[in-house]
């Protein structure tokens, strides 16, 4: 039986589902990564569906709930996030500094002043 939790995470999935599918349509997202979303997506309603698919792996770990195997993932999978997030931000800065050096440079030999 789904109960509340469970309708609103599927819910939440389709709806991520429809914003993939409108960011590959903008082509801000290729095909692997699509495809990559969609199937984190769809593997979230299947286990939403059906939480006693992860009871086995989870007693393996010696996790006794389901739903904690859910939070700890989770909070694993946002650290992993956030540190590419940080990571890519800081080689743009990298990226972006390097650009205004030169640009800096070829302005001062062109006797241009900012």
């Amino acid at each position: 039986m789904i109960i509340g939790l469970q309708l609103l995470a599927i819910v939440f999935a389709l709806i991520m589902i429809y914003f993939a599918y409108l960011h590959f349509m903008r082509g801000e997202l290729s095909k692997s990564e699509i495809i990559s979303w969609w199937g984190i997506w769809v593997v979230t309603i299947v286990i939403t569906i059906f939480p006693d698919l992860l009871s086995g792996f989870a007693k393996t770990i010696s996790i006794n709930r389901v739903f904690d195997l859910m939070v700890v993932s989770g909070f694993i999978l946002v650290i992993v996030l956030s540190y590419k997030a940080y990571i890519g931000t800081k080689k743009l800065e990298h990226k972006i500094n390097e650009f205004i050096r030169k640009e800096s440079i070829k302005d001062t030999r062109n006797g241009r002043k900012s």
